[in-house]
């Protein structure tokens, strides 16, 4: 009996002592990280600057600030922290199906979707525009429609599509209602029974191609070339009727070959990006007698520096003869390898203010405004025109 509780004795020692070893020792990884870097996760693309260690000023505010920047610079910097958040969204992810970041929702098979602008509201159809927004976007694009046209510049209003919008059938359960009248078409519907600006909703299009082949990609809030292809094409394809000489270019005209790259940007604001490789993405060549085009950028333009990566974007083709200038979002970097074999000269501006000066000094025979579904739900059409009021002659 007596060797019995004393094992038993021995096991329990032993047992504390070694949970009070493994407490000395994940107590310790922090700081010990901190120096030797023993954490080897890939680095979190957080979209900010860390905090920073903070400045010491002898006073009493300067002591409050210090130990204020200290706690953030601890927070952002305690050893582990990086691998400790990816086990995070991973375990959410495969344990729960929930996302670590509320901007990204999970869909099925591996789709992620965007979600903040008020996309779900949206989806639903429960946040229309009301009648004075729905006016305030006519009177902007008629009054650019209208001083355009006065010096002989054709305009059209060009909205890509959102992914869910394309590929609803990945998204959640009950996150789309099959019914709902969105602010998109609810715009469409208006200005077709309220105004002649050409409006170009690309949907349609885009839905008909994912037959086809894929049109976004699975970890990205974009299309892909595929997709992007085909809006150029129904774009040049509208444009025709006011320009004959522009006809779209036909798939044939390219090779088209499959190739894997890295995961989208939705991906990486779950801290995916080395776990989410997108497969079989489509990329386009020219083939003879196309040539690829070449491309500029101007970090500085129209009186201003643009942000690295959102600089104004220039090609040049001496086989044509007409000349674009597109306003636009992301969503039109995928048409620059395209829309540039129609046109002689296309002047890309990340930006949906108007430049009236540059575009009578570049005298285009078309101006484009691409806009994206999202970042169209939450534009500000009065505060364009305001803009546009007060520059215009």
């Amino acid at each position: 009996m007596n060797i019995c509780k004393i094992k038993t004795n021995a096991v329990r020692k032993f047992a504390d002592g070694a949970l009070l070893f493994a407490f000395v020792v994940l107590l310790g990884l922090p700081t010990l990280d901190y120096f030797l870097h023993l954490d080897k996760a890939p680095p979190l693309n957080e979209k900010r600057k860390l905090a920073e260690f903070p400045a010491m000023t002898w006073s009493q505010e300067g002591a409050r600030k210090f130990i204020t920047g200290l706690e953030n610079y601890y927070a952002d910097h305690f050893g582990f922290r990086t691998q400790l958040i990816r086990w995070e969204h991973a375990w959410k992810r495969d344990l729960f199906h929930e996302s670590s970041f509320p901007d990204v929702m999970l869909g099925r098979d591996g789709w992620l979707f965007f979600s903040n602008d008020q996309m779900t509201q949206n989806k639903w159809g429960t946040a229309l525009f009301e009648p004075s927004r729905l006016k305030e976007w006519q009177a902007l694009l008629e009054s650019r429609r209208d001083w355009l046209a006065q010096r002989g510049i054709h305009f059209i209003f060009v909205i890509a599509p959102e992914k869910h919008r394309i590929y609803p059938e990945y998204m959640p359960d009950g996150i789309i209602s099959p019914d709902a009248v969105t602010r998109l078409e609810q715009f469409v519907a208006y200005m077709k029974a309220n105004s002649t600006v050409e409006i170009l909703d690309l949907r349609p299009a885009v839905l008909q191609a994912k037959s086809i082949r894929q049109t976004y990609f699975r970890t990205d809030t974009h299309w892909n070339q595929f997709g992007a292809f085909v809006g150029y094409q129904e774009l040049v394809r509208t444009l025709g009727r006011h320009f004959p000489a522009l006809e779209p270019l036909p798939i044939k005209a390219f090779s088209v070959t499959n190739r894997n790259e890295p995961a989208g940007n939705l991906a990486v604001m779950l801290g995916e990006e080395n776990s989410a490789p997108e497969r079989d993405c489509p990329a386009f060549a020219p083939l003879p007698p196309l040539t690829a085009l070449k491309t500029t950028t101007e970090p500085k333009l129209l009186g201003k520096r643009w942000n690295q990566g959102m600089e104004p974007v220039i090609t040049e083709n001496p086989n044509q003869t007409l000349k674009a200038v597109v306003f636009r979002d992301s969503f039109s970097i995928a048409w620059i390898p395209f829309l540039g074999q129609n046109f002689n000269r296309v002047v890309y501006l990340w930006q949906h203010e108007f430049e009236h000066e540059f575009i009578e000094q570049e005298k285009p025979d078309v101006v484009i405004e691409e806009v994206v579904d999202r970042l169209f739900q939450v534009m500000e059409p009065g505060r364009l025109l305001a803009m546009d009021g007060g520059k215009q002659e």
